[in-house]
């Protein structure tokens, strides 16, 4: 009888750890939508923020003329499972017949889902009307215009690749 006590107590202690083991581990959660086109910096994150997300819509509706159409746009980024984005401010604004460009240097670093990295460096430049009410007819925000990125190696040197992004001219 004390034989069989000792087991139960025993299943009775195991079982538990055991069905704790075979659960899964929780996922970290999403991150939050961010959504701010106040800036072009802003923009950037936001832009960013879609893709990680991977609502490739917004990420899309942020271009004030989108240079793909939505299928090739968002086939691009079904390998990527994150993207960080280092800029560098400050940021180069032209004016020219009723808007503003403004030209950011960045470094995007890739991790796709096959476990690989890679690296792009370069500039985006956005857009926005100059022009405020009653000559428009609600204030404008920030879109994307251009994006001229490069792969680099995954050593590159980041500092030197930010000084070079946006080249003046």
């Amino acid at each position: 009888m004390k034989g069989l006590l000792s087991v139960l107590i025993l299943l009775a202690v195991l079982l538990p750890m055991q069905v704790l083991a075979q659960q899964p581990t929780p996922l970290p959660p999403p991150p939050l939508a961010y959504e701010n086109l106040d800036s072009p910096v802003d923009l950037l994150a936001s832009y960013y923020n879609a893709i990680n997300l991977r609502d490739y819509q917004r990420a899309y509706g942020y271009w004030s003329s989108p240079p793909l159409s939505f299928d090739v746009f968002a086939n691009g980024f079904t390998e990527t499972a994150r993207a960080q984005l280092i800029v560098q401010p400050p940021t180069r604004a032209e004016v020219a017949a009723g808007t503003v460009y403004v030209s950011i240097p960045v470094v995007l670093v890739a991790n796709h889902f096959d476990g690989t990295t890679h690296t792009f460096a370069g500039c985006f430049t956005t857009r926005k009307s100059n022009l405020s009410p009653p000559d428009i007819p609600e204030e404008d925000v920030w879109h994307l215009h251009q994006a001229d990125l490069d792969v680099v190696p995954n050593s590159a040197d980041i500092p030197a690749l930010l000084a070079e992004g946006c080249p003046v001219g």
